[in-house]
């Protein structure tokens, strides 16, 4: 019997090709693999972020002035970093508007798990995480 063993794409559904492959090539960092008017391969360890041209989507949401006051959020993407004090201050350089950050759980009784949440054009919820010193957390609010 077979079984899933991973998860090969996280598809996001966005309104303007060239407007989402610049955020997140350009402020999110990521690298294209293969890129066209309807589809944007990101290659990532582990798996492929793809964005795919959706012919109908609700209008777009007006972006929150502090993303981690979303509520009824249905999904959100998280990106693994070993500093993510460090991407969060890169994506702020380069105008992304990103939440302070928050500690989302205790790993061990020195170090926790740190989150800090932003939006792309379309209004997805995305987040940079990574498990830091708690020590670090504290020099960092």
């Amino acid at each position: 019997m077979s079984s899933i063993k991973k998860i090969g794409y996280v598809i996001v559904f966005v309104r303007d090709m060239a407007r989402s492959t610049k955020f997140y090539r350009d402020a999110v960092g990521l690298t294209v693999k293969e890129e066209s008017e309807h589809w944007t391969e990101f290659a990532l360890e582990g798996t492929t972020l793809a964005l795919h041209l959706a012919e109908k989507m609700p209008p777009v949401p007006k972006p929150l002035a502090d993303p981690s006051v979303k509520q009824g959020v249905a999904q959100e993407i998280v990106f693994h970093a070993d500093d993510p004090f460090e991407v969060r201050a890169s994506l702020v350089g380069r105008g992304v508007n990103v939440a302070a950050p928050k500690m989302v759980h205790e790993a061990g009784p020195t170090m926790v798990g740190v989150s800090c949440l932003f939006e792309d054009p379309d209004g997805n919820m995305l987040s940079v995480y990574g498990i830091v010193p708690k020590a670090a957390l504290e020099a960092h609010r």
